[in-house]
């Protein structure tokens, strides 16, 4: 999506409904324009003249800059969360590695799509992140999602070589990791002409995972 002299993207943001839901429109536009823009150049202004309203539109909704910005990282939670969950509606409960491997896809893919939008989320440039309860809300709502697919996969706690809580987040490391790397577009440092491709790595992290867990199990 390309913009206009003005800074404005040409396409309106998907879902953009005017000012039925000004909030919701402030949104859509900052995430849109996250697209053209770095996060420090990025205003509640050029937001403002984007969606077609005044200037302290934005304030009032909002408060500050960051402000908007995390309810722009807020939604990229629940857009993350729908991603997968629809990459997961159509397998069977008891497909654990068809499910473990469709969250890893769909988390790796939204970064690789969403770069700008998943370096807010997750990244350093929003501060005091605990003082906005909608982002706090869904970003847990985010991992909890993830705990919920991966958590059967592990031995029982009376056979597993950490708690359940510790290897959860050792495995999201491995994944958001991959994730970063594909969001920055950033290339292996060996060559390897398949080790690039999403594809590959998905499956590749997929098996990495599962060897991860099989090695928890203790007797």
């Amino acid at each position: 999506m390309e913009a206009d002299r003005s800074g404005a993207p040409r396409v309106k943001p998907e879902g953009q409904w005017h000012h039925g839901n000004l909030r919701e429109s402030l949104v859509q536009w900052g995430i849109a324009l996250l697209r053209e823009v770095s996060l420090e150049q990025l205003s509640l202004r050029q937001i403002a003249r984007c969606a077609g309203v005044s200037v302290g539109a934005p304030a009032h909704h909002f408060g500050d800059k960051d402000g908007l910005l995390a309810a722009m990282a807020a939604q990229g939670f629940r857009q993350l969360v729908a991603l997968r969950r629809g990459y997961l509606a159509p397998l069977p409960a008891d497909d654990l590695r068809g499910r473990l491997h469709a969250l890893v896809r769909g988390y790796v893919e939204f970064a690789q799509a969403n770069g700008p939008l998943f370096e807010l989320m997750l990244g350093p440039g929003l501060a005091r992140r605990g003082q906005h309860p909608e982002l706090v809300e869904e970003g847990r709502a985010s991992y909890l999602f993830f705990c919920e697919v991966v958590q059967p996969l592990l031995p029982p706690p009376e056979h597993c070589a950490m708690s359940h809580a510790d290897a959860l987040q050792m495995l999201w490391s491995s994944i958001h990791g991959l994730a970063t790397l594909r969001a920055h577009r950033r290339p292996a440092p060996v060559k390897a002409s398949r080790s690039r491709t999403l594809d590959h790595q998905v499956e590749t992290m997929t098996q990495f995972c599962l060897a991860a867990i099989a090695g928890l199990r203790v007797p």
